[in-house]
């Protein structure tokens, strides 16, 4: 089967949906598949075209717009077209990543025009912004270029109900829209071997107990929210790209985007994950913490509660005094940080790891026409 994944950036750009891409990819091709990526050129710095197992097609591309927290790259119209029409007949089915950007709209379109099967992944669906324009612009997107595009699609994957509500009201009638979560690597991401976390607390610093929080600076992961909830006595650490609020604890570490073995170590090593996030589908970073068995504390939002129960995470507010008060009392119950970290575990290896849901999407495709 010849997969071809549409989106809007590709690693090295950094981001969660470049990362999906780049795994799928990566696991579709060790199961025989042949699979190439349609991408904008923003971020492009060394890897070339067709390096490794998938083949990366990389087009001229403005990217004005991610500098003011927008990342939407302008395709350059021509390029985006030739690149399609060259790949499209010899491709199986067509996997869109995003609703909105310009590359899916077209590939969407031409695809529909030969006959093609056309998966969509939505990850996130509306995101409000703190400018009221930018949501408008956005709702007004989603009415019309999201909508034309969703009725282009045979099958409609999304990362939780809330997204999958959105689908179905802009897809064709009967077009199935199914929940399938982000993979994580649970042989990376696994918890500390005996002695382990001793050496890795060691090694990157750790003396105090340690909140660990790993996500874009942007304000819907509630970075601000997780820096004023943790207690005296209490260490943050900061992974992710982007620029910090000004109001962050003074000893606050900021550790800026790790590679995955790095920040592996981390979630070895901390004693507690928060991430007081909205607006969002499932965060990767929240699944691999779980999968490295650290108690996770995130917002108490249905998003979070359609995967995760009281057994495997702690569900705050989105204050800092609820987020402290959760801190706190996982703090003073290593018990209950020994539970919630074994469960996540569980939950991780049974739900999340990649290969299933690698064979998910193959299913998919099958179901949407594919071979």
């Amino acid at each position: 089967m010849h997969i071809l994944f549409v989106t809007h950036y590709a690693l090295p750009h950094p981001g969660g949906i470049e990362f999906v891409v780049d795994q799928l990819g990566r696991r579709m091709s060790a199961r025989g598949c042949t699979v190439t990526v349609i991408a904008s050129r923003a971020g492009f710095r060394a890897t070339p075209n067709g390096d490794g197992p998938v083949t990366v097609i990389r087009v001229p591309a403005l990217n004005v717009l991610e500098k003011y927290g927008i990342p939407y790259p302008l395709f350059h119209p021509f390029g985006l077209a030739a690149a399609l029409r060259r790949t499209l007949p010899t491709v199986d089915v067509v996997h869109l990543h995003g609703l909105l950007y310009q590359s899916g709209a077209l590939a969407a379109w031409i695809s529909r025009r030969r006959g093609m099967p056309v998966v969509l992944t939505e990850h996130v669906g509306l995101v409000p912004y703190a400018n009221p324009i930018v949501t408008a612009i956005e709702r007004a997107a989603i009415a019309t270029v999201g909508r034309l595009v969703a009725r282009h699609c045979d099958r409609i994957a999304v990362l939780n109900g809330r997204i999958a509500r959105e689908m179905a009201r802009l897809a064709r009638p009967g077009t199935p829209v199914e929940v399938i979560a982000n993979g994580v690597d649970t042989v990376l991401f696994a918890p500390a071997l005996p002695g382990e976390r001793e050496r890795l607390r060691a090694r990157w610093g750790l003396a105090r107990p340690t909140a660990l929080f790993v996500g874009r600076l942007v304000p819907k992961k509630g970075l601000e929210i997780a820096a004023a909830g943790v207690p005296p006595g209490v260490d943050l650490v900061v992974c992710g790209r982007g620029t910090p609020p000004d109001d962050l604890p003074p000893d606050a570490r900021l550790l800026g985007q790790l590679p995955q073995a790095a920040l592996a170590e981390l979630y070895r090593a901390a004693d507690v994950f928060v991430l007081p996030s909205e607006g969002e589908g499932f965060p990767l970073a929240v699944q691999e913490a779980l999968a490295s068995g650290l108690p996770v504390i995130i917002s108490d939002t249905p998003a979070n509660r359609e995967f995760l129960g009281e057994d495997a995470a702690v569900f705050a507010e989105r204050t800092p005094g609820a987020v402290r008060a959760a801190i706190c009392a996982l703090l003073d119950d290593p018990a209950r940080r020994a539970a919630l970290g074994e469960a996540g575990r569980r939950l991780a290896l049974a739900a999340f790891d990649w290969d299933y849901t690698t064979a998910r999407y193959l299913d998919l495709y099958r179901a949407a026409g594919g071979p």
